[in-house]
This record gives structure tokens, sequence and C-alpha cells, in this order.
């Protein structure tokens, strides 16, 4: 039995730790680009004294920010994908092949990690700590069949697309 495969899913294989940090960061930056214009655009706006060209930036911030949110939850309940992942042509799995639910991404990939940061960060009053968390989560990929920890909660897969 080859270690890099999922568990029931012989025909596929997995993707590699360089594709997935590819698809995050691809992730990342798609999330990130409407934050990014209002950052930049913010001061231009409020210099100038143009405060309908602020609101026009924010509106706009906002609908692209949603946008790609709705196009990541629709990639992936579709396709087990998100931009990233499509872009760098891989895509998830469950152990039994099959595309995860969307409550199955959210709720047992993402949530978990998001509430042990928080509460990290709340309980020790230590800024940053809750990264660690994240760190943890990643690390994981350096088993032999390159599952994160959030994987191996959410009985997923990344495999090559």
């Amino acid at each position: 039995m080859d270690p890099y495969q999922p568990q029931d899913t012989y025909d596929v294989e997995a993707a590699s730790r360089l594709s997935r940090l590819g698809a995050a960061l691809v992730d990342a930056l798609a999330g990130f680009a409407p934050l990014g214009a209002i950052a930049l655009l913010l001061p231009m706006a409020l210099l100038s004294g143009r405060m309908g060209s602020l609101v026009v930036l924010v509106l706009a911030a906002v609908g692209v920010a949603l946008a790609v949110l709705i196009t990541q939850i629709v990639l992936v309940a579709r396709r087990g994908q998100t931009i990233g992942k499509k872009v760098l042509g891989i895509r998830m799995i469950t152990s039994d092949g099959d595309i995860p639910s969307v409550w199955r991404v959210f709720f047992l990939r993402w949530l978990p990690f998001f509430v042990a940061a928080v509460v990290l960060e709340l309980v020790l009053k230590v800024r940053g700590v809750g990264n660690l968390v994240y760190v943890l989560d990643a690390l994981l990929i350096f088993q032999a069949n390159r599952r994160c920890l959030h994987d191996l909660l959410a009985d997923t897969h990344v495999v090559k697309a």
C-alpha cells in the first residue's frame, strides 16, 4: 500500500506539499485583494475629502469580497476546490472519494481551528499565540500521507485533480 494515497481511494495521487501551499497563497491573495484595495485607496479618498468616493470604494470592496467568498463556497460545493486549488490543479475529497460537503469543510476543516485560536488568545491573553494552532495544523503535512490536522479531523484528502 502506497502511503501517499488516501486510505480508501487508490486511483488518485495526493497533492504535493508545494501545490497545497501555492493554493493557500492564491486563496489568501484572492480573499485579501479587496482589503488591500481599501488599505491603499482609503487614505487617498480621505485626503481628497471625497466621502462619496470613500463610500463607493468600501461598497465595491465589500462586493468583491462577497463575490470571492461565494465563488469559494460554490467551487468547494461543486468540485471540492477553492480558487487556489482550481488554479493549482488539486481538489479535496473524502476517504470515500466524494466531494466533501460545505458543512464538512466549514465545520470540521476550518471552524475548530478558528475557535481554538480565538480561545487561546482570550485565555492566555498573549497576542499571536492562537497562530500556534495553525502552525501545528500545517506541520502535520510532513507525514507520509501529506494530510494536515484539518484533513484528519474532517476525513478529507487533497489530491491531484
